[in-house]
């Protein structure tokens, strides 16, 4: 019977630091602290740097490396694990999502503060080996001092198992009992857009939601708190069941709330995405916003700023979900696994050009 494979690994570890010389004699470890006060920059451009990050400039990374070597700098994992029983090494799960704008920004923020905390980071992807996944024996093997889990759909078996594990797991919006959470305050967010669609005039707003699940769950709740708050009653078909990152369902779904004979006046969308090319699609066939009807999404992408009319929405916070996420791991590294915390962060209302004005001038 042959051995399963574990989840492929993708590492975000220094690398490039090959030594030219002979390099200096150092009796303490260099951190990426001593390197930033050296080069007289922070310490997540030092972290970009040393992961491989692009963005950098040719200069800045020539100079952070040159001093990086010159100091001898090296992660030396198997050394310190040795030394403290701890690999420091944290791994990130997620749903083979990276393109997608919010959560590739959840990832890239957990990466640069558990890198400024001083931890290599792994990501653990969701791909199937041998018919099943099984993260626990990956993070076993490499001696991980915690994991971070990211995004919702993630929720299978192979992550629960993993929670049950006695190492640390923080999930960003998987409200798993069994482990720290930080959540993005979907009800919030919801309640925001639908208030700002009433303080423009509309009294028929529809919501086309994503899958059923811990997000969803909460935005309905925001959008029927909203409702309730401002005495408006909407027919149940009102709102109807979309997928996230779906434009051609959410476009149709527009078609057919767009078709009832007393139609909504505005419609709040699973996500940017879905909305920004929804409306490509719809434009196509002559249907405009906010001409025709009024649309906002949800997530706050780049995106969403760049269409015309800018889209309306409402912009979750990634940079502090990840730190926050890092934050509540180190608590747990720290006091060790069974004692779990939740946290909730709120976005900001982008009021952008697509729910009309309807209001009597």
């Amino acid at each position: 019977m042959g051995q399963s494979k574990s989840p492929p690994i993708t590492h975000t570890n220094r690398r490039g630091l090959g030594a030219i010389g002979k390099p200096p004699r150092r009796h303490t470890m260099v951190t990426m602290k001593d390197i930033a006060r050296q080069c007289g920059v922070s310490v997540s451009t030092v972290s970009r740097v040393l992961s491989g990050n692009e963005l950098i400039s040719p200069d800045t990374a020539r100079k952070v490396l040159d001093v990086a070597e010159s100091m001898g700098y090296t992660p030396d994992i198997i050394a310190r694990t040795l030394k403290t029983n701890r690999s420091d090494m944290i791994g990130i799960v997620f749903d083979n999502h990276l393109n997608h704008p919010f959560f590739s920004g959840v990832i890239d923020s957990v990466r640069i503060h558990a890198e400024e905390a001083g931890f290599d980071v792994l990501l653990l992807a969701r791909v199937k080996r041998n018919g099943r996944i099984d993260y626990t024996e990956t993070t076993l093997s490499r001696r991980m001092d915690g994991i971070v889990v990211v995004y919702a759909n993630v929720g299978s078996e192979s992550v629960r198992k993993l929670t049950k594990g006695n190492i640390p797991v923080v999930s960003v919006d998987l409200s798993e009992p069994e482990t720290s959470n930080v959540f993005s305050d979907y009800r919030h967010g919801t309640e925001e857009l639908t208030n700002w669609a009433a303080s423009r005039g509309h009294r028929r707003i529809a919501f086309i939601h994503g899958e059923i699940g811990y997000a969803t769950n909460e935005r309905l709740q925001g959008f029927r708190d909203a409702l309730k708050s401002h005495k408006l009653e909407i027919p149940d078909q009102y709102i109807c069941p979309g997928a996230f990152n779906n434009p051609e369902l959410c476009a149709q779904r527009v078609e057919d709330l767009l078709s009832l004979p007393n139609p909504p006046t505005c419609i709040l969308m699973p996500d940017d995405y879905s909305a920004v090319n929804a409306l490509r699609l719809l434009r196509s066939k002559g249907i405009s916003a906010p001409e025709q009807f009024s649309c906002a999404g949800y997530d706050g992408i780049p995106l969403s700023r760049m269409v015309s009319p800018s889209l309306t929405t409402f912009a979750q916070d990634a940079d502090t979900i990840g730190k926050k996420a890092v934050e509540l791991l180190l608590l747990g590294i720290q006091d060790g696994p069974g004692l779990t915390r939740n946290l909730t962060v709120r976005g900001k209302l982008i009021p952008g050009e697509t729910v009309a004005d309807l209001n009597p001038s």
